[in-house]
């Protein structure tokens, strides 16, 4: 039996099994060892070359995501109740660092609905980085890379 049927295996017999007293649980076999037995992108060429281009893409479309969030303001919108005279006001602020500092900005009632849009693209945007740089470091462990910080300055 090769290598990989056995770690295989060993696996599946450990599905499901009752471990110190829990429920039944599943049992996920570490990445590592299972990336030790795939040697495809080493030996196949063309396995090989699929993967650069796919790690290139994805370095591509998140440089294009990050600069589209870059464009979209930071920081977080607040309300803020204050009480004058027996009546209560709300009015939203934008709280965000700007040079280390945090800064609290008034909005206007009339840019509050566009500013929660741009807001929201901007999370998406930040979500959808994280998943891309998961993916590359995925593709770099793959392609046994060095691993290099991607996308992100400070």
């Amino acid at each position: 039996m090769s290598v990989r049927k056995e770690a295989v295996s060993e696996c599946k017999g450990r599905i499901g099994r009752k471990d110190s007293g829990r429920k039944n649980q599943l049992y996920i076999f570490p990445l590592q060892s299972y990336l030790n037995l795939m040697k495809v992108a080493e030996k196949d060429k063309v396995v090989r070359g699929v993967l650069e281009e796919e790690y290139r893409r994805c370095r591509d479309v998140l440089a294009v995501l990050s600069e589209k969030a870059a464009r979209y303001p930071k920081g977080s919108l607040n309300v803020r109740k204050k009480g004058y005279k027996g009546k209560e006001y709300a009015y939203h602020y934008l709280v965000a660092r700007e040079q280390g500092r945090v800064v609290n900005r008034h909005i206007p009632e009339v840019e509050l609905p566009r500013l929660r849009r741009q807001l929201e693209q901007r999370d998406k945007c930040r979500k959808e980085m994280q998943a891309y740089r998961k993916r590359i470091a995925y593709l770099e462990k793959l392609l046994q890379m060095p691993r290099r910080r991607v996308g992100r300055k400070k």
